[in-house]
């Protein structure tokens, strides 16, 4: 973080232009010039993937990944949970404080926002003495690390047990569960992994190492299940490779799983590797024939690809299967009079 209070980057997070516009016009008015800005969580996660920000500000409600998401999301990641986060909402429930602490929100502002109650919030956040148990709890969890790195597994767990008696965290019980897996205790590491879980139920790493836990206490029917919600999330967060190895351990414990197919496809065609995301497609129907979606998505990717021809045919049939299916109505349409 800048030693001048002026130099700190902000990104806000807004699906809707004029509020993101406001709130950035009231930045520039308290002096600070570094800011970034995403019409919603996916893409300010992306952001954050790849700039330096000190502050978000992201409004509750947001298409594609809402702020709640994206701030359980962050909360799952090392090098991001420590950004303070101030969610922007039109009315605040005490569920919503409640689901929100739990994953570390440094406050809340009811809209409409004013210069005088951003700029508070703010000086709070960075202003305010630091919390010495948290502090603390900090200095713990960086030893732990360490400590992992260097083999010295039941040292760290002390600390991390230390660290529970401070705050409830995903990351601890996450490491807590490395910890007992690379101990052979299966158990005690599905136990940790679950409560990282709970406490953050987007933490795509707990799931998946969950999954590779189940595979070695050899149950499928458990790892299935955590693969795909690994993959699900990795794939919401635009993590794709992270996303692929998932659902390909999904496949490997059953061939016959459609989501998977139709996840794997969409992640291809996003990497436009149209012939793998064909494949994929062309598996999904296999399993199931009658899906209409399914033949919408492979329409798109021959689209995409250049085959107009193919689309047509692919289109007619999810219209066969559901005449009434909109989405594919308008992209025939829109084929036919030449988009």
């Amino acid at each position: 973080m800048p030693s001048d209070r002026k130099e700190l980057s902000f990104l806000i997070a807004n699906n809707l232009y004029e509020k993101r516009t406001a709130i950035k016009e009231m930045l520039h008015s308290m002096g600070y010039n570094h800011i970034e800005h995403a019409p919603d969580g996916a893409t300010a996660y992306s952001l954050l993937k790849r700039r330096s920000i000190d502050i978000i500000i992201s409004a509750w409600n947001m298409p594609q990944m809402s702020g709640m998401a994206l701030l359980k999301i962050i909360s799952s990641e090392e090098k991001l949970y420590r950004i303070p986060f101030i969610i922007i909402a039109n009315s605040i429930s005490r569920e919503m404080v409640i689901e929100a602490g739990k994953s570390g929100v440094s406050g809340f502002l009811v809209e409409p926002i004013k210069k005088a109650e951003l700029e508070k919030k703010i000086e709070n956040i960075f202003g305010k003495p630091s919390d010495k148990k948290m502090d603390k709890a900090e200095e713990l969890f960086s030893k732990a690390k360490k400590l992992i790195d260097q083999g010295k597994f039941d040292e760290a767990l002390a600390l991390y047990k230390k660290i529970l008696q401070v705050q409830e965290s995903a990351e601890v019980y996450y490491n807590i569960g490395y910890i007992k897996t690379a101990q052979s205790k299966f158990d005690e590491a599905i136990i940790a992994f679950r409560k990282a879980v709970m406490i953050n139920n987007l933490h795509a790493r707990a799931f998946r190492s969950m999954g590779e836990v189940y595979m070695k206490k050899d149950d499928p029917h458990e790892a299935e299940k955590c693969f795909e919600k690994a993959g699900e999330i990795f794939l919401e967060q635009n993590m794709d490779s992270e996303a692929e190895a998932a659902f390909n351990n999904v496949l490997k414990l059953n061939p016959n799983t459609v989501n998977v197919y139709n996840s794997l496809g969409i992640i291809y065609r996003k990497q436009k590797k149209y012939k793998k995301a064909v494949n994929n497609y062309q598996m999904a129907i296999k399993v199931d024939p009658e899906d209409e979606n399914i033949y919408y998505n492979l329409a798109r990717v021959m689209i995409e690809s250049k085959h107009m021809k193919d689309a047509v045919k692919t289109l007619e049939k999810a219209l066969a299967i559901n005449p009434d299916f909109e989405e594919a109505k308008n992209l025939l349409q829109a084929i036919e009079i030449g988009f």
